[in-house]
C-alpha cells in the first residue's frame, strides 16, 4: 500500500504597501506662520499695553461723513420708549467704510473694512457687499449697535483725510473784507528812476 504525502502548509509571506506615486493634490499640515520678530517685540508686554499696540493700528474714518441717519419712531410694545427707525444714506454701487467692534459698548474695535455694496435689506438692515481688500461677499448690519458706518469717496484711499488749504488768504483785512493776493486796486508801479537809485544804492551799501 503507497504512503500518502501530506505537504506541509507554507508560512504567509507578508506583502509590503505598494506605493503611491504622488499626484501633486496632496496637502500638508504646515505650522502656522509666525513672525518672529513681532512674537518676541510682544512677548514681555501685558494684556494693556498688547491692546494699546493693537488699537494703534486703528484706521481713523472721523473726517469721513456718516453713512446711516435716525430719526425717532414709533413706541416699543415692550419697554414703551420710543424706538428710533435707521436708515442707510448710502445706496447700491456705493462705496462704504465699516469700523467693527466686539461689543455693543463700541470699546473694544475688532476691524475696518472698505465695502462696494451689492445690495441692501431696509427693513432688517442687512447689507450685502464686497470686500476690497479679499474681493469676496460679505454681510453686514447698518441696524446693528456694534457696527459704525461711514461713506467712503468713489475712489481711493478712505482712510487718508483730504489736505486743508491753507485760509490765510481769506482772513479778514481792517475793513472786514477777505484779503486778496496781489497788488492793492488802485496803486502804481514805481518809477524806473525810483526803483534804479534803490538798487544802485543796495550795491553801494554791500561793496562799503
Amino acid at each position: 500500500m503507497a504512503k500518502k504525502i501530506v505537504a506541509e502548509p507554507t508560512p504567509p509571506v507578508a506583502e509590503e504597501p505598494a506605493e503611491v506615486e504622488p499626484t501633486g493634490q496632496e496637502t500638508e499640515s504646515q505650522p502656522p506662520t509666525v513672525d518672529e520678530d513681532e512674537d518676541l517685540a510682544g512677548a514681555g508686554l501685558t494684556p494693556e499695553q498688547r491692546n494699546a499696540r493693537r488699537l494703534a493700528r486703528k484706521p481713523n474714518i472721523s473726517h469721513l461723513p456718516p453713512g446711516i441717519a435716525s430719526v425717532p419712531g414709533s413706541k416699543d410694545p415692550v419697554t414703551g420708549l420710543l424706538k428710533d427707525e435707521v436708515f442707510a444714506l448710502f445706496d447700491v454701487g456705493d462705496r462704504i467704510v465699516v469700523e467693527r467692534y466686539i461689543s455693543w459698548s463700541l470699546d473694544q474695535w475688532l476691524d475696518t473694512k472698505v465695502y462696494r455694496v451689492t445690495s441692501i435689506d431696509d427693513e432688517t438692515g442687512h447689507v450685502r457687499c464686497i470686500d476690497e481688500e479679499y474681493n469676496h461677499n460679505a454681510t453686514v448690519g447698518f441696524k446693528h449697535p456694534g457696527q459704525t458706518f461711514k461713506l467712503a469717496p468713489k475712489k481711493g484711499n478712505p482712510f487718508t483725510a483730504p489736505k486743508v488749504k491753507n485760509a490765510g488768504s481769506s482772513q479778514p483785512d481792517a475793513t472786514g473784507k477777505p484779503k486778496r493776493r496781489g497788488r492793492p486796486k488802485g496803486s502804481k508801479n514805481r518809477p524806473k528812476e525810483v526803483i534804479k537809485l534803490e538798487r544802485q544804492a543796495k550795491k553801494e551799501g554791500k561793496a562799503a
